[in-house]
């Protein structure tokens, strides 16, 4: 059976990968520097921008006027952005990783290396294992909705989905125990995907690594500098929240870019390499 091994990925199968520790004063300087990378290649950060943007916004608007889907579009939109994200980042990651190595971005080089670096085994592998993670959260809220209201008052009337009374529990808070579980469950899931993905794609990108070894380095740069990391999923939750709230979520032309960017200089400043 033929291997699946890229040559890069075969050479670069002996190197191991190192994790430093940072400060909190790091993710300023990430997004110093990549503000300096989209004014250095402005056409592809706002064409990178406005392309997510559209895909989000349509999704946004053709989910809230479904009569059977408007109940979940805005943590299905949340969903998309958490797994499309780091996915189609990649071209923005090579824009960074050109200007770092002294190189010149051009719009047909970084997307033909983002094409291939998408459609290489380890990428498909690790958007597979979001989507399963996505799953799990899809399908295991029903059920640990029905295992908290089971013999209590609060039932699915019958002019309610599950999804309309899961929400009508979390919004009116009679359901103590189930909004708290509920919510340990939904943020250990995004916290599990975060660490995953958050340096998983750019190793993959920067190094052509297997699955395992991006992913174990991930969670291991995630754990060794936890503090920065969840300042960074605060900052990072709060732009992108900022950015769904204006009008056509325009925000996020320039908001997404930019987190694109500063996540490839925190993998730089994270991340090192012994042969």
């Amino acid at each position: 059976m033929a291997s699946m091994q890229t040559v890069r990925m075969q050479k670069n199968a002996g190197k191991k990968a190192t994790v430093n520790s940072i400060g909190l004063g790091s993710p300023a300087t990430w997004i110093i520097k990549a503000f300096k990378d989209i004014m250095i290649c402005p056409k592809l950060a706002v064409f990178y921008g406005g392309l997510f943007t559209l895909v989000v916004y349509n999704l946004w608007t053709f989910l809230s006027q479904s009569a059977s889907l408007h109940d979940v579009a805005a943590p299905l939109v949340v969903m998309v952005i958490l797994i499309l994200g780091p996915i189609s980042a990649i071209s923005l990651y090579d824009v960074s990783r050109k200007i770092s190595n002294g190189e010149k971005p051009t719009i047909g080089s970084v997307l033909k290396a983002s094409i291939k670096s998408n459609g290489s085994c380890p990428s498909i592998f690790l958007s597979i294992l979001l989507m399963l993670i996505a799953v799990t959260w899809m399908v295991l809220t029903p059920l640990i909705y029905a295992v908290f209201t089971a013999g209590s008052l609060n039932t699915i009337g019958a002019d309610q989905t599950i999804i309309q009374g899961v929400l009508s529990s979390l919004t009116n808070g009679e359901n103590t125990a189930f909004l708290i579980v509920y919510s340990i469950f939904t943020a250990v899931l995004a916290l599990i995907a975060f660490m995953i993905s958050w340096f998983s794609f750019p190793m993959i990108h920067d190094q052509d690594v297997d699955p395992l070894t991006a992913i174990t380095t991930s969670l291991r740069a995630a754990s060794k500098n936890a503090l920065v990391m969840f300042f960074w999923i605060l900052l990072v939750g709060s732009v992108v929240t900022l950015g769904l709230l204006t009008p056509y979520f325009f925000g996020l032309v320039i908001v997404i870019p930019v987190l694109a960017h500063a996540t490839w200089h925190a993998y730089e400043e994270m991340i090192n390499y012994l042969d």
